[in-house]
């Protein structure tokens, strides 16, 4: 089917959507309605391909990675699996932000080893909102340090379109960017005692796979460097069902990401006039 490109997901959104009702004689208008929402995500996983920078930066310190609770590190790449989660879609410009919800990563993280240091990120949950970010719960030394604090920031520049499989009924987004949060940068560095981490470093690249409710007949079409979506004409609203919620929430990750970016570089940009 045709990739399309920028604005595919909000036209097709857009179209699904109608207004619950406006102002008039005093009467305050309708909540608006969702376009589609799942209560209840649940699968598969959401996995990261470690930078090599990053491992040799790590490396360098002595600092090794390693699996906790019931996430996996093969050949390079970090899996942890989707444990629950939730998804509502609005249409653009009536909810900010227009995509609301999380992916939940409980029971699995990753431990940063150095000598009889060890420090643990877990229990990590993606939120696709403004900035689009994964935090997570942080131990040292067996404690909880902070029971959920930012970790990595989320840039989907990169990211390359949607596909699903639909014997397999899931959905697969890869190529969203992993970078250490400033936040996140400065508490490894307390931990190891070096000044080495930074800030915006990338960690790897995100592979998000989820489960899709019922059965797609269809798959909305759309490239999800912009949102994802279908090109869409009222003809397609029945699309707009739990599944392709749930591939509108994936591509959103990527979409709010990209916004973020354009409106940081814009801000940049000023304050360099």
């Amino acid at each position: 089917m045709k990739k399309t490109r920028q604005g595919a997901a909000l036209v097709m959104v857009a179209a699904a959507a109608m207004a619950m009702g406006g102002l008039g004689n005093g009467v305050a208008s309708a909540a608006p309605a969702p376009v589609a929402s799942i209560p209840d995500l649940t699968g598969v996983s959401t996995s990261v391909a470690l930078d090599s920078g990053f491992v040799s930066a790590l490396q360098s310190l002595n600092v090794a990675p390693s699996p906790s609770g019931n996430a996996t590190v093969k050949d390079g790449v970090a899996s942890f699996p989707i444990t629950g989660g939730n998804v509502t879609v609005y249409k653009p410009g009536e909810v900010d932000p227009y995509v609301q919800g999380s992916i939940e990563h409980q029971g699995s993280g990753l431990k940063l080893t150095k000598g009889a240091t060890v420090v643990q990120l877990d229990n990590f949950v993606v939120d696709p909102g403004k900035p689009a970010t994964l935090s997570g719960r942080v131990q040292a030394g067996g404690k909880v340090v902070a029971p959920s604090t930012v970790l990595f920031d989320l840039d989907g520049s990169t990211l390359k379109p949607i596909t699903t499989d639909a014997a397999a009924g899931t959905a697969t987004l890869t190529g969203t960017t992993v970078k250490l949060s400033d936040g996140a940068a400065k508490a490894l560095n307390g931990a190891f005692e070096t000044d080495a981490l930074k800030g915006g470093t990338t960690i790897g690249i995100a592979t998000i796979v989820v489960a899709l409710p019922g059965h797609m007949k269809q798959m909305p079409a759309g490239g999800v460097a912009t949102g994802g979506g279908s090109t869409a004409g009222p003809e397609h609203i029945g699309l707009i069902t739990g599944g392709s919620a749930a591939v509108l929430f994936a591509a959103a990750i990527g979409f709010m990401a990209i916004r973020r970016r354009g409106t940081v570089r814009t801000s940049t940009d000023s304050d360099n006039r």
